[in-house]
């Protein structure tokens, strides 16, 4: 192999690294609904870190501390008790979902709040403040 193909076969490579590590990036914060809507998302390749919180009308709330989900295809999936939350992403938005219903609304919501998917947009995306793991979603203010 002459320098020349070999420097050409790196490039390549390094090409596409880059670009699966910018197409699968999912760091950051996500805020929807003026801040209302908080999801946090460690990206850690093969898993992702994630916790959520949704204030509702009446100030009812639904969240979930720390979670790892596992890569599934293209989206992530965690069962956490009764309840499975999958993380997914289009070109416009990043959502959460959560099945089934009544389980996750019992699971993860106060009485008058409830949560079936969380879809925020990907230009909401900001740097996450702090190391994943000391991120308080509660205490930290991430999207206001």
């Amino acid at each position: 192999m002459t320098a020349t193909t070999r420097h050409l076969v790196l490039g390549i490579c390094l090409m596409g690294v880059a670009l699966g590590v910018s197409a699968n990036e999912l760091t950051g914060v996500y805020c929807g609904r003026d801040g209302s809507d908080i999801l946090v998302v460690d990206d850690r390749g093969e898993r992702v870190g994630l916790t959520f919180s949704s204030w509702q009308g009446g100030g009812h709330h639904c969240g979930k501390g720390r979670l790892t989900a596992t890569r599934r295809g293209e989206a992530y999936e965690v069962t956490d008790g009764s309840c499975s939350l999958t993380l997914s992403r289009d070109a416009a938005a990043i959502t959460l979902a959560a099945t089934p219903y009544d389980a996750c609304k019992r699971q993860y919501c106060g009485a008058r709040a409830a949560l079936e998917a969380m879809s925020l947009p990907l230009s909401s995306r900001r740097p996450l403040p702090a190391p994943f793991e000391q991120i308080s979603i509660m205490e930290t203010p991430l999207c206001r």
